[in-house]
């Protein structure tokens, strides 16, 4: 089978076919290389894409001029930056709510260590003298 181009994961492979559409077996994205060799290089990253792509795949990156698009992690790391207070005050009380909880199943697991033990040797000694005095 011939090898096509996949732009999305910038690898040579040997897609899945189903129906009309080629899956990337690397990525699972469809791919949208036509075989026939042609593709443009974003001028910022260098990854390639479809010769007809008006977008660069991998950053976002405006071919025919204009403004460039988003990616998911530019909106991410946006959204992280304007919450970052907020983030860091909930990674806080996270932080100090599992200390807490671990604390106390240590502090009752140790207590109850020590009654089972003692439960356990009161009834243990129980029983020998019970059959002692038989």
């Amino acid at each position: 089978m011939k090898k096509y181009f996949c732009f999305h994961c910038q690898q040579d492979v040997t897609p899945y076919k189903i129906l009309k559409w080629r899956i990337c077996p690397q990525c699972k994205k469809i791919m949208s290389d036509t075989g026939d060799g042609f593709y443009r290089v974003c001028d910022k990253c260098g990854s390639n894409m479809p010769s007809d792509a008006q977008y660069c795949l991998q950053c976002g990156h405006n071919l025919i001029g204009g403004a460039d698009k988003n990616t998911d992690m530019d909106k991410f790391m946006s959204l992280w930056r304007k919450n970052m207070w907020q983030n860091s005050l909930l990674s806080i009380l996270l932080l100090f709510s599992a200390l807490l909880i671990v604390s106390v199943i240590l502090y009752f697991s140790f207590y109850f260590i020590i009654v089972f033990a003692v439960l356990g040797a009161v009834i243990g000694l129980t029983r020998y003298f019970i059959n002692l005095f038989k």
